[in-house]
Formats: C-alpha cells, sequence, structure tokens
C-alpha cells in the first residue's frame, strides 16, 4: 500500500487508514447520491468521485433521530462519530435501513476527546457485529501498534510530533501494524 505523503503530514495517525480506504474504495465504483454525517474533512468523499455527496455535521444533526435519516442514499459515510453517540447500535439501524453501503471510522487507542460527549471505543468484531444484521460484505481493518499509540499519547498533533521525533522512527511506525494495538478501525459495508 502505498500511503500518500499529503496525509502523512495533515495526519499522521490517520494516513494509513485513509489510504487503505483510498484503496478499498478505488475498486468498487461506487455512485449515485451519498451522505457524510460528521465534521467532514472532505478526504473519504474525494476517493467517490462518482457519488453525488451531501454533508450533515454532528452534532447537528443527530444519528440517533430517526429525521436525519429522512431519505435513502446509496453511501453513508460516518468518521470517527460513533465513539460520540449514545447508542451505536441504533446508528447501525438507520444505516443498514437507509443505504447499500456505508464507509465507518473509530478511533480505539486515543485519547477522551469530548465533541460534545465521548462514550465509546469498539473493536473490530464489535462492529462487525454491528453490521452483520444489515450487511452481508463486511471488510473491517485496522492500523496501529505500541509506537504509534506512544507518539499520539506523547505528541498528539502531527507537526508536534514530526518536529520531536526521528523521521526513521514515525516512518517505520507506519509499516508496522499490530492487531492488538490498533490506533484506528475502518470497515466498508455493502449489501
Amino acid at each position: 500500500m502505498h500511503i500518500d505523503e499529503e496525509l502523512i503530514k495533515a495526519d499522521y495517525w490517520r494516513a494509513v487508514m485513509y489510504s487503505s480506504l483510498k484503496e478499498q474504495l478505488a475498486g468498487l465504483g461506487l455512485s449515485g447520491s451519498g451522505v457524510e454525517f460528521g465534521g467532514s474533512n472532505g478526504i473519504i468523499q474525494s476517493y467517490c468521485p462518482g457519488v453525488s455527496w451531501e454533508t450533515r455535521g454532528y452534532p447537528p444533526f443527530n444519528v440517533l433521530d430517526s429525521s436525519s435519516w429522512d431519505k435513502e442514499w446509496d453511501v453513508v459515510v460516518l468518521d470517527q462519530i460513533l465513539e460520540h453517540v449514545e447508542r451505536p447500535w441504533e446508528v447501525f439501524d438507520h444505516i443498514g435501513r437507509t443505504c447499500k453501503t456505508a464507509i465507518i471510522t473509530v478511533p480505539f487507542l486515543i485519547g477522551v476527546h469530548p465533541c460534545p460527549t465521548d462514550y465509546w471505543r469498539m473493536t473490530p468484531q464489535a462492529i462487525e457485529m454491528l453490521a452483520s444484521p444489515h450487511f452481508s460484505k463486511i471488510d473491517t481493518r485496522s492500523w496501529g501498534n505500541t509506537e504509534v499509540n506512544f507518539l499520539h499519547s506523547e505528541y498528539d498533533i502531527t507537526g508536534v510530533m514530526m518536529a520531536n521525533t526521528e523521521e526513521r522512527v514515525w516512518r517505520e511506525g507506519l509499516e508496522s501494524n499490530d492487531e492488538y494495538k490498533p490506533f484506528v478501525i475502518w470497515t466498508v459495508l455493502s449489501k
């Protein structure tokens, strides 16, 4: 997998995830209508150029409220918001009812970050269990390791970490993955 240098500089701790998603989504040829709930950085949307996107900010659009799911979409993106939702299993019910494909990302080993709340850390198995009643194809992946988890706890901000760490150290971190020490988890779900 090629990890984009711009992604590394913008957000080191999510660069592997976004690079992997780019490869995963390239082969799907997604099209139609889509919505991203969250404070979108637009990165996942950019990987699906055949989709006409709408962005619904979270928390203004409450993903637990059925009125936020007022239509059907071909693609739904939830990028780093499920940890902030009181009852994520209900969100999976909404997703399963309203879309053909879903792309979901969550943090795992990361500090508490209220937005306005922070409730959950999910494992890949938890995501698969919540998704399985609604989606027949589940491609869940994760990335992280002791070194990058330490770097995040120590520095938090990409630029600060890069300024205070040897390039060799953080580059090696990008190339290593320990499934038992994930930093981020993501899944592509389809029916």
